[in-house]
């Protein structure tokens, strides 16, 4: 009996394997590739056709066929691998989703992504700093307009610089004329609500996230403007995505959008019922790279400016992320 019937006869009929078993399929498919180019090992060069046979068990049954080229001992060009990163043990880790279509797939993508950043807590006297690109109409026409949508053609980006300490005791922003200005808390009767940075840094699950965001404490932020605003862990950051993927109505805005000549693509809900808020993440990397809120319907508004019109279409806020670290000392960048 060959080794197909073999099969056959211990494990039965499978039904067809499911996405997600395809997924996972792709993904151990590509570890193995990357596995076979992984640098110590020489080889001959020869082309090896392996056919992995992907037994069904409890419904999670994947089949798969490559050609796989291993290894390099002569003049030839070294095969091409698919880009991965290095998990734990030095393994080839691949991400959870290689052809996502749900806001929750680009979303677990994005979590798994950040997780595998490098980071150190803090201490409480240096400071967040984020550096945004934001798009912004002409002063004069946003003085009268100050909610109107972004004028094609004339909105220009402004560099927005900030600096928080993590103590919540310095803040430091640019403002609109251009020029710094750095406040502290009790100072000429200034002060500012901030977040508490040691409630954060435990906000590790959604589970844990929903439960913050439920009960914030003295003051609250919009989860999507937390994350732009703050420096945050990368177990943290990936919680909020996921929390996410978790709320009703979160989608893929698969219109095209260019940020500084990188394809991104909008994740976010309908809110106030006409706007998209989203949050942009690269189409390739799958790192956050910006937000911004979208007209998705006609329609007539009240605002501090009088009435407006909504568009569908128009853009009323479009920001990139151009760097978010922690610093030692206000002013430093890098």
């Amino acid at each position: 009996m060959d080794e197909i019937s073999i099969l056959r006869d211990t494990f039965g009929p499978d039904a067809a394997p499911a996405p997600e078993a395809r997924q996972r399929a792709r993904a151990a498919l590509r570890d193995r590739i990357a596995e076979a180019g992984r640098p110590g090992r020489r080889r001959h060069w020869h082309w090896h056709l392996r056919i992995p046979i992907a037994v069904g068990l409890a419904g999670a049954a994947a089949a798969a066929v490559a050609v796989v080229v291993t290894g390099h001992d002569g003049g030839m060009p070294a095969p091409v691998m698919p880009a991965v990163h290095q998990g734990q043990g030095d393994r080839p880790a691949t991400m959870p989703y290689l052809e996502p279509v749900s806001a929750a797939q680009y979303l677990e993508n994005a979590a798994w992504t950040v997780e595998r950043q490098p980071w150190t807590d803090p201490e409480p006297d240096q400071f967040m700093y984020v550096e945004t690109r934001e798009l912004r109409n002409p002063a004069g026409y946003e003085n009268q307009h100050p909610n109107g949508s972004l004028l094609p053609g004339k909105a220009k980006y402004r560099r927005i610089q900030e600096w928080q300490r993590i103590d919540g005791e310095v803040w430091a922003r640019t403002r609109n004329t251009g020029k710094i200005e750095v406040d502290r808390q009790g100072e000429d009767g200034v002060s500012w609500g901030v977040l508490d940075y040691s409630r954060l840094r435990e906000l590790t699950t959604p589970e844990k996230v929903r439960d913050y965001l439920d009960h914030p404490g003295p003051i609250s932020m919009d989860p999507a403007a937390l994350i732009g605003r703050y420096v945050l862990p990368p177990k943290v950051e990936a919680a909020f995505f996921r929390y996410l993927a978790q709320l009703p109505g979160m989608k893929v805005n698969q219109d095209a959008v260019n940020i500084d000549g990188r394809p991104a693509i909008g994740m976010g809900r309908i809110e106030e019922g006409n706007l998209s808020k989203e949050l942009l993440f690269d189409k390739r990397t799958y790192r956050l790279i910006g937000d911004r809120l979208i007209v998705v319907a006609d329609e007539r508004k009240d605002s501090d400016d009088g009435f407006r019109v909504d568009h569908k279409g128009d853009v009323l806020r479009q920001v990139i992320y151009t760097k978010q670290i922690i610093v030692d000392k206000l002013f430093d960048t890098k």
